[in-house]
């Protein structure tokens, strides 16, 4: 873990809201000059704080109206099929995220399909490219209260 000081925390708050938010305003902010914001965030950068930059887009922009949390059970929890199921899973454009948890269930997916047929392929590409899976079962989202990836810096 890297040591933070309240600057490095204000400034990821700040671009986690907005990534595009110019280095002059982030140092206005923040009270240091654009250069050191920069000389920060390079370093926050090179440490792997900050893995990458990337745009939210909203799926239903994209006609992607169906939204999938699925709980997955895999049949075989021995190392390679668990590894098999993961790199399987990477691929998959259709999962936005994977977590392998602890519990009644192995994996969590998030899905985003165009509609409940997109849905309906995923499964059945899953449970025949996919052997090791013992069982699934979708939370389907009627409604997206919240969505986004910010991490709390406890920055009051």
């Amino acid at each position: 873990m890297t040591d933070f000081d309240d600057l490095d925390l204000r400034i990821l708050d700040l671009v986690q809201e907005d990534a595009e938010m110019p280095g002059e305003a982030i140092a206005s902010q923040v009270g240091l000059s654009a250069s050191a914001v920069q000389r920060r965030m390079s370093r926050l950068k090179r440490d792997g704080v900050i893995e990458r930059v990337v745009a939210l887009v909203e799926p239903r922009s994209l006609g992607r109206t169906v939204t999938v949390l699925v709980e997955v059970e895999i049949d075989n929890e021995r190392r390679h099929a668990l590894e098999a199921f993961q790199r399987w899973v990477v691929e998959v454009p259709e999962v936005q995220s994977c977590w392998y948890v602890t519990g009644d269930t192995d994996y969590v997916l998030l899905v985003c399909t165009r509609d409940l047929d997109g849905y309906n392929a995923f499964i059945e590409r899953l449970m025949t490219e996919q052997p090791v899976v013992r069982k699934y079962k979708s939370l389907i989202a009627l409604k997206t209260v919240k969505r986004g990836l910010k991490v709390a810096t406890d920055v009051a």
